[in-house]
């Protein structure tokens, strides 16, 4: 994968042309399929100085956020714009789409909606957000919306409601069945209440076993880590370094902090780019808009500046990348580390067992174990407690499994 982006961030360097997508046999496409086709070379070739500072005549620089500020230029009632980062003049306030142009939109009047060549069903002027949006009535199924340029108080009413909502005379929705909620909301308080005098309820009981209380409470307190004093161990314990409950709980907390380390070294690396290049790189694709028109113009700015910063995320894939790999080494030999020392300075489980190899085969009808009880106390001085021996019965494995399962049957038939 990182291997893709830095070859797409040396594509983007060296600005080689794009791949020909007109080219080779073509399915009938949408609107928005044949201006993605058509505006996929142009908008590479946007990222050059020339078409740069011809966008920066007509009044657009890429470089600017789409910010919802009233334009005061009267003449952009006159002609439709791909993707205006601007809200339309007063003189003409609504943004209408285009009806043939993708993200092209037009400055109309309040009863030019739908008209002057703009989608013919969006006819509804919105005064908040300033556009011609389609009808919209909450609830709603089947709406009817007005014709275009018709002028009037009620442009938009509902025909057909969704299932759980009523039409009103006056075409709005209105929701069934809200003393269900009602209800579920009266349930709901009187079971809070009878949880509440439970509890209370429960609390003034008098205390009929103190013994078993205080068993209770010292059984409880016996579990407690406690240090070697009986102490607790204060909150200021480091439990990387402090073996309170053995080596896995160090291990595993070390893990965490390693974790929290990575994590928060490749944000600071992330916000290291964010200071020192762009403040943009924290909003790219997570910009909201509530209009067509400023979506296009967030989606137009957004594709621009992903493709001037695309450098900065492969970069800093390659150093998370080089860091996670590095520090996966080191901490791996600092977790060996940690468990061979454990072992060497404290006692463990480990430390009163002894594994021999290299022992000659013996066969099962020889006291195997009391030979080598007596082996080790020669060698050592030291009596051993007891001897596992790992038998190889590989060959007759099925004549031992059968004999293991006759003596299990035996057992359970004497209830042994």
């Amino acid at each position: 994968m990182h291997f893709v982006l830095l070859f797409v961030f040396l594509k983007a360097v060296r600005g080689e042309e794009a791949c020909d997508l007109d080219g080779g046999p073509q399915k009938q496409r949408s609107l928005l399929q044949n201006f993605a086709v058509k505006s996929a070379v142009s908008q590479e070739n946007d990222l050059q100085p020339g078409p740069r500072l011809r966008l920066k005549v007509l009044g657009y620089n890429p470089d600017e956020r789409p910010e919802e500020v009233q334009s005061k230029d009267t003449s952009l009632c006159e002609e439709d714009i791909f993707a205006r980062p601007e809200l339309c003049p007063a003189k003409c306030p609504y943004a209408a789409e285009m009806k043939k142009e993708f993200c092209h939109f037009r400055c109309v009047e309040r009863n030019q909606c739908g008209l002057l060549g703009t989608v013919e069903n969006a006819t509804i002027p919105d005064d908040r957000l300033m556009v011609c949006r389609h009808c919209n009535v909450e609830g709603c199924l089947h709406c009817a919306h007005a014709k275009p340029g018709q002028v009037g108080e009620k442009l938009e009413h509902c025909r057909q409601c969704m299932p759980g909502y009523s039409l009103t005379e006056e075409g709005e929705c209105q929701m069934k069945g809200l003393g269900f909620f009602i209800a579920m909301a009266v349930i709901s308080v009187v079971a809070v209440i009878l949880v509440i005098v439970w509890y209370v309820l429960i609390s003034m009981k008098p205390c009929v076993n103190p013994e078993g209380v205080a068993e209770g409470y010292e059984s409880r307190e016996r579990t407690r880590l406690t240090e070697v004093s009986g102490e607790a161990y204060p909150l200021t314990t480091n439990l990387l370094s402090t073996n309170v409950a053995g080596v896995g709980t160090m291990a595993l907390f070390r893990y965490q902090f390693a974790l929290l380390i990575w994590a928060i070294t490749l944000l600071l690396v992330w916000f290291g780019f964010v200071i020192f290049v762009s403040s943009d790189l924290l909003i790219l694709g997570n910009r909201l808009a509530e209009s067509p028109q400023m979506l296009c113009a967030i989606v137009e700015w957004g594709h621009h500046r992903q493709m001037e910063l695309i450098w900065t995320k492969v970069s800093w894939l390659c150093f998370a990348y080089i860091f996670s790999f590095g520090g996966a080494i080191f901490y791996a030999v600092q977790q060996t580390k940690l468990f061979a020392r454990a072992d060497v300075e404290h006692a463990t489980m480990a430390s009163f067992a002894a594994k021999l190899e290299g022992l000659p085969s013996l066969g099962g009808h020889e006291p195997v174990e009391e030979k080598l009880k007596g082996a080790v106390k020669a060698a050592t001085g030291v009596q051993p407690v007891a001897v596992s021996v790992a038998w190889d019965y590989a060959p007759s494995r099925k004549m031992v499994e059968a004999i293991l399962e006759q003596v299990w049957r035996w057992k359970r038939r004497d209830g042994g």
